[in-house]
């Protein structure tokens, strides 16, 4: 069993699950561009584990756990808001559809066709986007305050109301 501190770019599949490989690393926020748009936090870490095994002798698994704390904008308020995640996943990834019918439900399968390597930065950011609150905002105690004086109701003008000042005439009538 391979063990190593740090992540490496690039993931062989087929050649980490033969090995049983086990990697540690941990990232920077910053260093993940998709979650650094959203998240407040850019300096903070994410720390993950990955185990690599092959399944039924032959499907590339990885069984991993990602921890971290990112801190996103409330959709409410726009205050900040903390989102502790500890993510745990069980990928399969399959060349064919079809492949993905001869594993257990447990599995979260990714078609790969002929690839055999991905960016480890990618993987670990599809994993949290996809924990991540779709609308993050606080519980009813949101920090949204409304103050009642600057909420001004805007008289809207009817549109036609410049018609009823237009004199009826007669056409056809010379």
């Amino acid at each position: 069993m391979e063990t190593s501190k740090q992540l490496p770019k690039t993931i062989k599949l087929f050649k980490f699950a033969r090995k049983e490989a086990s990697l540690h690393g941990d990232y920077k926020i910053a260093t993940m561009p998709r979650i650094s748009e959203i998240a407040r936090n850019t300096e903070d870490r994410v720390k993950v584990d990955l185990s690599f095994y092959l399944e039924n002798d032959k499907t590339p698994c990885i069984k991993g756990i990602i921890d971290t704390k990112i801190i996103l904008d409330c959709q409410r308020c726009l205050e900040a808001f903390p989102v502790e995640l500890k993510i745990n996943f069980n990928l399969a990834f399959v060349r064919y559809e079809d492949q993905a019918e001869e594993l257990d439900s447990g599995f979260e399968v990714y078609v790969i066709g002929e690839e055999e390597d991905l960016d480890s930065i990618d993987l670990i950011t599809d994993e949290i986007l996809l924990s991540i609150p779709m609308a993050p905002s606080h519980d009813f105690d949101c920090n949204l305050k409304i103050d009642k004086e600057e909420i001004v109701e805007e008289i809207r003008k009817n549109p036609f109301d410049v018609l009823k000042n237009i004199k009826t005439t007669d056409f056809g009538k010379e």
